[in-house]
Protein backbone atom coordinates (compact mmCIF):
# COMPACT_ATOMS: atom_id res chain seq x y z
CA UNK A 1 0.00 0.00 0.00
CA UNK A 2 1.12 3.26 -1.02
CA UNK A 3 0.95 5.85 2.15
CA UNK A 4 1.16 9.31 1.42
CA UNK A 5 4.81 9.53 2.63
CA UNK A 6 5.33 7.17 -0.04
CA UNK A 7 3.18 9.20 -2.98
CA UNK A 8 5.69 12.40 -1.60
CA UNK A 9 8.91 10.45 -1.84
CA UNK A 10 7.83 9.25 -5.26
CA UNK A 11 6.63 12.47 -6.70
CA UNK A 12 10.13 13.44 -5.79
CA UNK A 13 12.24 11.30 -6.59
CA UNK A 14 9.79 11.67 -10.78
CA UNK A 15 10.65 15.88 -9.83
CA UNK A 16 14.61 14.86 -10.12
CA UNK A 17 14.09 12.31 -13.19
CA UNK A 18 11.79 15.00 -15.43
CA UNK A 19 14.62 17.76 -13.98
CA UNK A 20 17.73 15.77 -14.90
CA UNK A 21 16.18 14.44 -18.22
CA UNK A 22 15.23 18.25 -19.29
CA UNK A 23 17.47 20.24 -17.28
CA UNK A 24 16.37 24.21 -17.62
CA UNK A 25 13.06 23.14 -19.17
CA UNK A 26 10.53 23.33 -15.73
CA UNK A 27 9.47 26.37 -13.84
CA UNK A 28 7.96 25.60 -10.60
CA UNK A 29 4.67 26.12 -11.77
CA UNK A 30 5.42 23.98 -14.71
CA UNK A 31 6.62 21.12 -12.15
CA UNK A 32 3.24 21.99 -9.99
CA UNK A 33 0.79 21.46 -13.12
CA UNK A 34 2.84 18.27 -14.67
CA UNK A 35 2.37 16.93 -11.14
CA UNK A 36 -1.46 17.02 -10.79
CA UNK A 37 -1.66 20.98 -9.29
CA UNK A 38 -0.26 20.53 -6.56
CA UNK A 39 0.99 24.06 -4.82
CA UNK A 40 4.26 25.37 -6.05
CA UNK A 41 5.08 25.63 -1.82
CA UNK A 42 5.10 22.47 -2.07
CA UNK A 43 7.49 21.76 -5.23
CA UNK A 44 9.91 23.97 -3.03
CA UNK A 45 9.69 21.43 -0.28
CA UNK A 46 10.23 19.02 -2.60
CA UNK A 47 13.16 20.41 -3.94
CA UNK A 48 14.61 21.17 -0.56
CA UNK A 49 13.98 17.21 0.63
CA UNK A 50 15.95 16.34 -2.47
CA UNK A 51 18.43 18.18 -1.39
CA UNK A 52 18.61 16.98 1.88
CA UNK A 53 19.30 13.31 -0.32
CA UNK A 54 22.20 14.44 -2.34
CA UNK A 55 20.42 15.95 -5.28
CA UNK A 56 21.93 19.42 -6.11
CA UNK A 57 18.83 20.73 -7.64
CA UNK A 58 18.15 24.62 -8.16
CA UNK A 59 16.26 27.00 -9.54
CA UNK A 60 18.23 28.90 -12.39
CA UNK A 61 16.47 32.13 -13.82
CA UNK A 62 13.35 30.66 -12.58
CA UNK A 63 13.78 26.77 -14.13
CA UNK A 64 15.31 23.99 -12.67
CA UNK A 65 18.46 22.57 -13.01
CA UNK A 66 20.37 19.20 -11.60
CA UNK A 67 24.19 19.80 -11.35
CA UNK A 68 26.02 16.26 -11.66
CA UNK A 69 24.48 13.63 -9.50
CA UNK A 70 26.99 11.24 -7.97
CA UNK A 71 26.58 7.40 -8.79
CA UNK A 72 25.77 6.30 -5.20
CA UNK A 73 22.57 8.99 -4.91
CA UNK A 74 21.55 7.73 -8.37
CA UNK A 75 21.65 3.93 -6.89
CA UNK A 76 19.94 4.81 -3.91
CA UNK A 77 17.10 6.89 -5.92
CA UNK A 78 16.21 4.18 -8.41
CA UNK A 79 16.20 1.48 -5.77
CA UNK A 80 13.97 3.60 -3.74
CA UNK A 81 11.84 4.25 -6.79
CA UNK A 82 11.85 0.38 -7.15
CA UNK A 83 11.10 -0.80 -3.77
CA UNK A 84 8.29 1.39 -3.33
CA UNK A 85 6.40 0.34 -6.74
CA UNK A 86 7.18 -3.54 -6.14
CA UNK A 87 4.25 -5.02 -6.57
CA UNK A 88 5.66 -8.93 -7.04
CA UNK A 89 5.72 -11.52 -4.65
CA UNK A 90 8.78 -13.00 -2.86
CA UNK A 91 9.03 -16.64 -4.61
CA UNK A 92 10.75 -18.11 -1.96
CA UNK A 93 9.07 -16.56 1.31
CA UNK A 94 6.81 -19.30 1.88
CA UNK A 95 10.07 -21.69 2.30
CA UNK A 96 11.50 -18.99 4.70
CA UNK A 97 8.48 -18.65 6.58
CA UNK A 98 8.72 -22.67 7.39
CA UNK A 99 11.66 -22.02 8.25
CA UNK A 100 11.89 -18.99 10.80
CA UNK A 101 7.35 -19.43 11.02
CA UNK A 102 6.27 -15.79 13.37
CA UNK A 103 9.70 -14.29 13.67
CA UNK A 104 10.12 -14.15 9.61
CA UNK A 105 9.73 -10.24 9.57
CA UNK A 106 11.54 -9.93 12.75
CA UNK A 107 14.66 -11.80 11.27
CA UNK A 108 14.80 -8.86 8.41
CA UNK A 109 14.50 -6.48 10.58
CA UNK A 110 17.08 -7.48 12.80
CA UNK A 111 19.35 -8.43 10.19
CA UNK A 112 19.35 -5.05 8.41
CA UNK A 113 20.13 -3.84 12.11
CA UNK A 114 23.05 -5.40 12.55
CA UNK A 115 24.19 -4.35 8.88
CA UNK A 116 24.00 -0.78 10.12
CA UNK A 117 25.73 -1.53 13.74
CA UNK A 118 28.34 -4.01 12.02
CA UNK A 119 27.14 -6.36 14.34
CA UNK A 120 28.05 -10.35 14.02
CA UNK A 121 25.78 -12.68 13.02
CA UNK A 122 26.11 -16.45 13.84
CA UNK A 123 24.40 -18.79 11.64
CA UNK A 124 24.46 -22.15 11.32
CA UNK A 125 24.49 -22.79 6.80
CA UNK A 126 25.58 -26.01 5.56
CA UNK A 127 25.71 -29.91 6.68
CA UNK A 128 29.54 -31.08 7.27
CA UNK A 129 30.45 -34.32 7.01
CA UNK A 130 29.13 -35.95 10.23
CA UNK A 131 25.85 -34.69 9.60
CA UNK A 132 26.22 -31.42 12.14
CA UNK A 133 25.45 -27.97 10.94
CA UNK A 134 28.44 -25.98 9.96
CA UNK A 135 28.74 -22.59 12.05
CA UNK A 136 29.81 -19.90 11.04
CA UNK A 137 30.37 -16.49 12.38
CA UNK A 138 29.36 -13.75 9.51
CA UNK A 139 29.73 -10.12 9.52
CA UNK A 140 26.72 -8.86 7.16
CA UNK A 141 26.83 -6.36 4.32
CA UNK A 142 23.53 -6.49 2.52
CA UNK A 143 20.38 -8.02 1.62
CA UNK A 144 20.43 -9.27 -2.31
CA UNK A 145 17.53 -10.43 -3.95
CA UNK A 146 17.12 -11.65 -7.69
CA UNK A 147 14.94 -12.56 -9.80
CA UNK A 148 14.27 -16.00 -7.48
CA UNK A 149 16.04 -15.98 -4.34
CA UNK A 150 17.06 -13.77 -1.33
CA UNK A 151 20.30 -14.03 -0.49
CA UNK A 152 22.53 -12.39 3.00
CA UNK A 153 25.40 -11.10 1.90
CA UNK A 154 28.59 -11.22 4.18
CA UNK A 155 32.33 -11.79 5.57
CA UNK A 156 33.11 -14.90 7.04
CA UNK A 157 35.42 -15.20 10.06
CA UNK A 158 36.18 -11.10 9.95
CA UNK A 159 38.32 -11.60 6.91
CA UNK A 160 37.37 -9.01 4.12
CA UNK A 161 38.20 -11.42 1.35
CA UNK A 162 35.92 -13.85 2.12
CA UNK A 163 32.60 -12.56 0.78
CA UNK A 164 29.99 -15.32 1.02
CA UNK A 165 26.32 -15.11 -0.30
CA UNK A 166 23.94 -17.12 2.03
CA UNK A 167 20.79 -18.39 0.92
CA UNK A 168 17.70 -17.51 3.26
CA UNK A 169 15.84 -20.19 2.80
CA UNK A 170 18.74 -22.41 3.44
CA UNK A 171 20.02 -21.01 6.73
CA UNK A 172 18.80 -23.66 9.33
CA UNK A 173 19.80 -21.02 12.30
CA UNK A 174 20.67 -16.99 13.29
CA UNK A 175 21.43 -15.60 16.21
CA UNK A 176 22.43 -12.18 16.55
CA UNK A 177 25.60 -11.79 19.17
CA UNK A 178 25.55 -8.57 19.67
CA UNK A 179 29.72 -8.36 19.28
CA UNK A 180 30.79 -5.60 16.78
CA UNK A 181 32.71 -6.73 14.16
CA UNK A 182 36.45 -5.98 13.80
CA UNK A 183 35.75 -5.45 10.23
CA UNK A 184 37.00 -1.68 9.60
CA UNK A 185 35.87 -1.02 5.93
CA UNK A 186 32.86 -2.91 4.35
CA UNK A 187 33.85 -3.50 0.74
CA UNK A 188 31.48 -2.39 -2.32
CA UNK A 189 29.62 -4.75 -3.07
CA UNK A 190 28.82 -3.96 -6.38
CA UNK A 191 32.61 -3.14 -7.43
CA UNK A 192 33.02 -6.90 -5.90
CA UNK A 193 30.20 -7.97 -7.92
CA UNK A 194 30.56 -6.06 -10.91
CA UNK A 195 33.30 -9.47 -13.16
CA UNK A 196 30.52 -11.79 -11.61
CA UNK A 197 28.27 -14.39 -13.35
CA UNK A 198 25.67 -14.39 -11.02
CA UNK A 199 26.18 -14.59 -7.06
CA UNK A 200 29.41 -16.27 -7.54
CA UNK A 201 32.18 -13.60 -6.83
CA UNK A 202 35.15 -16.02 -7.18
CA UNK A 203 37.00 -17.43 -9.68
CA UNK A 204 39.67 -16.34 -11.87
CA UNK A 205 39.27 -13.19 -13.97
CA UNK A 206 39.38 -13.85 -17.95
CA UNK A 207 39.01 -12.05 -20.85
CA UNK A 208 35.97 -13.52 -22.38
CA UNK A 209 34.68 -13.87 -25.98
CA UNK A 210 31.42 -16.05 -27.53
CA UNK A 211 30.48 -15.87 -31.27
CA UNK A 212 26.69 -17.02 -31.04
CA UNK A 213 24.53 -17.88 -34.20
CA UNK A 214 22.52 -15.26 -35.79
CA UNK A 215 19.05 -16.42 -34.27
CA UNK A 216 20.21 -17.19 -30.97
CA UNK A 217 21.78 -13.44 -30.69
CA UNK A 218 19.21 -12.10 -31.71
CA UNK A 219 17.99 -12.69 -28.08
CA UNK A 220 20.82 -11.42 -26.11
CA UNK A 221 22.12 -8.49 -27.88
CA UNK A 222 19.62 -6.10 -26.29
CA UNK A 223 19.67 -7.74 -22.62
CA UNK A 224 22.44 -7.15 -19.82
CA UNK A 225 24.12 -9.85 -17.99
CA UNK A 226 26.96 -7.88 -16.37
CA UNK A 227 28.22 -4.95 -16.28
CA UNK A 228 31.63 -5.21 -18.40
CA UNK A 229 29.97 -6.95 -21.53
CA UNK A 230 29.99 -5.37 -25.43
CA UNK A 231 27.79 -6.74 -27.72
CA UNK A 232 28.94 -6.92 -31.53
CA UNK A 233 26.81 -7.74 -34.66
CA UNK A 234 28.63 -9.62 -37.89
CA UNK A 235 26.86 -10.18 -40.69
CA UNK A 236 26.56 -13.92 -39.70
CA UNK A 237 27.03 -13.90 -35.81
CA UNK A 238 26.39 -11.73 -32.60
CA UNK A 239 29.91 -11.37 -30.84
CA UNK A 240 29.92 -10.87 -26.82
CA UNK A 241 32.72 -9.70 -25.36
CA UNK A 242 32.88 -9.32 -21.31
CA UNK A 243 35.54 -9.19 -18.75
CA UNK A 244 34.36 -11.99 -15.83
CA UNK A 245 35.29 -14.27 -13.52
CA UNK A 246 34.46 -17.66 -14.80
CA UNK A 247 32.09 -19.57 -12.48
CA UNK A 248 30.42 -22.95 -12.35
CA UNK A 249 27.41 -20.30 -13.03
CA UNK A 250 29.10 -19.01 -16.52
CA UNK A 251 29.51 -22.73 -18.03
CA UNK A 252 26.29 -23.79 -17.64
CA UNK A 253 25.14 -20.70 -18.79
CA UNK A 254 26.81 -21.15 -21.98
CA UNK A 255 26.30 -25.02 -21.89
CA UNK A 256 22.86 -24.51 -22.44
CA UNK A 257 23.14 -22.61 -25.62
CA UNK A 258 24.47 -26.13 -26.85
CA UNK A 259 25.28 -25.68 -30.63
CA UNK A 260 24.42 -22.09 -30.68
CA UNK A 261 27.62 -20.99 -29.29
CA UNK A 262 31.08 -21.03 -29.91
CA UNK A 263 33.92 -19.83 -27.15
CA UNK A 264 36.00 -17.60 -29.20
CA UNK A 265 38.29 -17.47 -26.12
CA UNK A 266 40.04 -17.95 -23.37
CA UNK A 267 41.52 -21.59 -24.24
CA UNK A 268 40.54 -22.87 -21.14
CA UNK A 269 36.79 -21.86 -20.57
CA UNK A 270 36.22 -24.10 -24.27
CA UNK A 271 38.67 -26.60 -22.63
CA UNK A 272 36.54 -26.85 -19.51
CA UNK A 273 33.17 -27.17 -21.54
CA UNK A 274 34.14 -30.01 -23.92
CA UNK A 275 35.43 -32.21 -20.72
CA UNK A 276 32.24 -31.63 -18.82
CA UNK A 277 30.01 -31.90 -22.24
CA UNK A 278 31.93 -35.27 -22.51
CA UNK A 279 31.41 -36.30 -19.26
CA UNK A 280 27.63 -35.71 -20.04
CA UNK A 281 27.87 -38.13 -22.75
CA UNK A 282 29.57 -40.55 -21.16
CA UNK A 283 27.50 -40.93 -18.25
CA UNK A 284 23.80 -40.78 -20.74
CA UNK A 285 25.64 -43.79 -22.58
CA UNK A 286 25.53 -46.14 -19.46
Amino acid sequence: MITSQNSDLLRQIEIAASVLEKPGFYSESDLSEAFGGISVQSIRRDAEKLRSFGVDIHSRKQKYNVDIIRINVLNDLICTYLALNKNDAIKNLNLIVKKFGDKTLSIFVKILKAISKKEILEIEYGISDSGEPVRRLVTPINISRTQRNIYLIGLENDESDKVRFYLFEKLIDIKFSGRKSKVKYLPDISELSKNSWGTYTGGDLYNVILRFTKKAGEGIKNKIYIETQEIEEEKDAIVMKMKVNLSYELISWIMGWGGEVYVVEPEILRLEILKRAKEIIIKNKK
